[in-house]
Formats: C-alpha cells, sequence, structure tokens
C-alpha cells in the first residue's frame, strides 16, 4: 500500500501542475502584461480563455490519447507535452508566443484532468478508491495555495525576474513525474492489463497493490477478461447502456462550473478589493485563507468519503453551495451589503460556498465519473466541465458590469439544479465494480445503496 500510495501521489504531480498554472496568472497577470506589452482587453481575454479552449480540446484528446497508448505512457506524453508548453513561452519575448503557451498548457490540463482521475481508478483497490481519488483534487488546492504563498516573494529580489519563475515552475512536477514514470514507477494498470490480455504486468501489478492478496486477486481479474470491453466508440457511448449516465456525467460536469466556482475564484480579489476597499494586504490575506479552505476540505473529503459516500457528500455539498450564494445574492443585492455587517457577510458566504464546494463537488465529482462512464464518456464531460468554465469566465464580467447580484443568483440556480439531479439520478457507487454500478443503472435504482449491502455479495469479500 506504501508504494501504491507513492505511485498516486507521482500521478498526481499533474494536478498540482494544474493548480499552479490555474493560480499564477492572478499573481504575476500585471508583470506580464507590462513585459509582454499586452494593453488591449481583447488579448487580455484570450489569456483566460485560450486556456479554457485548450483545456477542452486535451480534454477530448485524452481519451484518444489513451486508445493509443498504455495509461503509464499517456501520463509521460502529457509530462512532455507540458514541458514544450511552458518553454514555448520563452522562445522569443513575444506575446504570440506567450498566448500559444497558454493554449498549449491548457491542452495539458484537459488531458491531466481526465488522465489523473482515471489512472487513480483504475490503479487504486474499490475501499480505498474514494481514499485516493481525493488526492487529485488535494494536489490541485495545493498548486493554487502554492501560488498564493509565492505572491509573497513579489517584490523581493531574486536572480531571475518573479514573472519568469513562476512561468517556469511548472516544469518541474512534469520532469519529475515523467521521470518516475519511466524508473521506480513502470506499472500500467490492473484494468489496462486485463484489456490488453498483459498477464504478465497484471501479475505484477496486482502483487504489488495487494501484497499476499495478489493471487487471488489476479484469479478475479482473469475472470473478468472476457467481459471486458476493449474500447467504447461514440455510437456506443450514446447507447441505452450509457446514454442516461453519460447526461448525469455531462450534467453535473457542466454545472460543478456553472454553479459559480471559476466565476469566485478569478474574480474575488475584486471582490475583496470593494469589500475591503482596496486594502491590498487584508486582500493578500483573504485570498491566502481561500487556499487554505481548499486544501482542508480536499484533506476533509479523503476522511469523510470512504464513511459517507459519494452521493451524500456531493448532495450535501451542493446544498451547501446553493444556500450560501442565495445568502450572498440577498446580501450584495441590497443596501445591507454596503454595511460593515454585510460586508463581514459577503466574506463569510464567499467562504462558506468555498468549503461546500471544497468537500463534495471539488474532488468528488470526477471520482463518481470514473466509476460510472467509460474512459470516452470522461473525456466528454471533462469537455463541457471546461467549456462551462470557458463561459462563466467570458460572462461573469459582463453580468457583473449590470449588477453582481445577478451573477450569484444564477450561480445558485444552478447548483440547487445540481442538488436535484444528485438527489433523484445519482446512485451511490461506494465500493462498486463496474458491473454492479453497470447493473443498478439498467435496473434505474437511484435510491442510496448502503455500503453494507453491495458487501454482502461474494464477489465483494
Amino acid at each position: 500500500m506504501n508504494k501504491l500510495l507513492l505511485i498516486i501521489l507521482n500521478c498526481c504531480l499533474g494536478s498540482l501542475f494544474m493548480g499552479f498554472c490555474l493560480g499564477q496568472m492572478n499573481v504575476i497577470s500585471t508583470d506580464v502584461y507590462n513585459v509582454y506589452k499586452i494593453d488591449d482587453t481583447f488579448t487580455k481575454g484570450l489569456m483566460q480563455s485560450l486556456l479554457t479552449i485548450g483545456g477542452g480540446v486535451g480534454s477530448i484528446s485524452a481519451s484518444i490519447l489513451m486508445g493509443l497508448f498504455s495509461r503509464r505512457r499517456s501520463l509521460q506524453i502529457t509530462d512532455l507535452f507540458g514541458i514544450m508548453a511552458i518553454m514555448m513561452a520563452f522562445i522569443d519575448q513575444s506575446k504570440y508566443a506567450l498566448l500559444a503557451s497558454r493554449f498549449f498548457v491548457g491542452v495539458v490540463l484537459g488531458l491531466n484532468g481526465v488522465l489523473v482521475p482515471v489512472y487513480i481508478n483504475e490503479m487504486a483497490p474499490k475501499e480505498k478508491a474514494g481514499f485516493l481519488g481525493t488526492m487529485n483534487q488535494l494536489f490541485i488546492t495545493l498548486g493554487i495555495l502554492f501560488t498564493f504563498l509565492m505572491s509573497y516573494f513579489q517584490d523581493i529580489s531574486l536572480p531571475i525576474p518573479f514573472y519568469k519563475l513562476m512561468l517556469y515552475l511548472p516544469i518541474i512536477p512534469c520532469i519529475v513525474r515523467a521521470s518516475a514514470l519511466s524508473t521506480v514507477f513502470k506499472y500500467e494498470t490492473p484494468v489496462y492489463c486485463v484489456k490488453h490480455h498483459l498477464n504478465q504486468q497484471l501479475h505484477r501489478v496486482l502483487e504489488m497493490i495487494y501484497n499476499e492478496k495478489g493471487e487471488k486477486m489476479y484469479d478475479q481479474f482473469q475472470s473478468q477478461q472476457k467481459s471486458t470491453e476493449r474500447r467504447i466508440t461514440f455510437n456506443q457511448l450514446f447507447s441505452s447502456k450509457y446514454r442516461f449516465r453519460l447526461f448525469i456525467g455531462i450534467s453535473l460536469a457542466s454545472l460543478q462550473q456553472l454553479g459559480g466556482i471559476n466565476g469566485i475564484m478569478f474574480y474575488s480579489s475584486s471582490i475583496f478589493d470593494q469589500v475591503t476597499g482596496q486594502a491590498s494586504q487584508k486582500v493578500f490575506y483573504l485570498n491566502l485563507i481561500v487556499g487554505f479552505i481548499g486544501v482542508f476540505t480536499a484533506l476533509l473529503a479523503t476522511v469523510i468519503i470512504e464513511q459517507f459516500g459519494r452521493k451524500p457528500i456531493l448532495k450535501y455539498g451542493a446544498l451547501l453551495c446553493f444556500i450560501s450564494l442565495l445568502m450572498l445574492t440577498f446580501v450584495m443585492s441590497n443596501s445591507v451589503g454596503n454595511t460593515p455587517f454585510g460586508q463581514y457577510s459577503i466574506v463569510i458566504c464567499i467562504f462558506s460556498y468555498l468549503f461546500g464546494f471544497g468537500f463534495s463537488l471539488g474532488p468528488l465529482l470526477f471520482i463518481y465519473l470514473t466509476e460510472i462512464l467509460p474512459d470516452l464518456g470522461v473525456s466528454a464531460s471533462g469537455l463541457m466541465n471546461w467549456m462551462s468554465g470557458g463561459l462563466v469566465a467570458q460572462m461573469f464580467p459582463i453580468i457583473a458590469s449590470y449588477d453582481i447580484s445577478y451573477c450569484f443568483a444564477l450561480f445558485s440556480m444552478f447548483n440547487f439544479l445540481a442538488y436535484l439531479i444528485i438527489q433523484y439520478k445519482v446512485i451511490e457507487t461506494k465500493g462498486l465494480d463496474k458491473e454492479t454500478v453497470d447493473k443498478y443503472f439498467e435496473n434505474q435504482k437511484f435510491d442510496y445503496i448502503p455500503y453494507q449491502e453491495a458487501y454482502q455479495e461474494e464477489r465483494f469479500r
């Protein structure tokens, strides 16, 4: 188990890369705009939208990559692509090279957004899949927090300009992960080995994961070999077997972003500016608290996911997000928002929303999607996730220019819609294999499935 944990943590370096790249421009945007002579609103908008477009391209490309290469090789290719994308910004001091770099960094983010959850899901034992799956979101939040902490060094004299340091740093997790996958962690996932009849590699990886139970698990995986599908096509994805769960995946992936997380993360500094009267020191500490909330809630998710399962956490997290944003809408839509009490309430509502998102829809969504969907379905859901995030990033400032409370009213409605879908159409997948998940979807059993009941079946013992 110790070696498996190291393998998962190494895989999650891609998530650290994602978190850092998502947060870095909040810290260095002013310097980057000055150095690269970006002074028009359109190009500044492209800096964010190209990252989002690239993320969508990467998400849908992940399924193609996994169809051509193994999971381990796909991660290595992603890391090499990430190194090239980072280096592209330094070909010359051109804004066009920087914009191209942002697009290809986005592609790497999209690839990691699908590959990392799939790799963890296929590598982890079912009883540890939830705990290990939350490592993905934990490393994303650590990457974002790291960018906030790095802003402390912005005014300190360094051997190289601070903005260059921030643009270069994401290379490190790419190099480390690719090197480790080539040397010490040369394991393919059990699911991949079964699909491609790699019996010797299957035996080796199962011994690493299950130790003395490896032989028993080998026989179990071998018995599944005939029923394991090699690859799902688009036609099969829209067949009656997968159509409804694809709807759930795409809906929840879209609503995760339409629920406002990117709007609040991208523009939290400007909101805090208004609340604090542009007190930069207070804004810095408030942003730091945002980062710590993300890390704390991701750690909380690792503790509670195997105790309470997926559905209750997703449901109550979405409900807390809805209530928090509804209260935020009320405070910001009337004069109470201009009072000291109202300003404190705004900050508390934002923190409450981030708390609800951070232990539910943030870490659990793609864990759940990998448990109910094939690779292509996860990629399609990831594409919609990035497209929805881009839509929020583009529309938030436009709607906010009329009245920012309208934005939070819309966000609260989307979170309530997510709550309804989770309540009535999501099944509990804790401890279940794909065969059992298929059975419950075929029978349209959307009520809560107790963990203990699932384990009464012989194959779970």
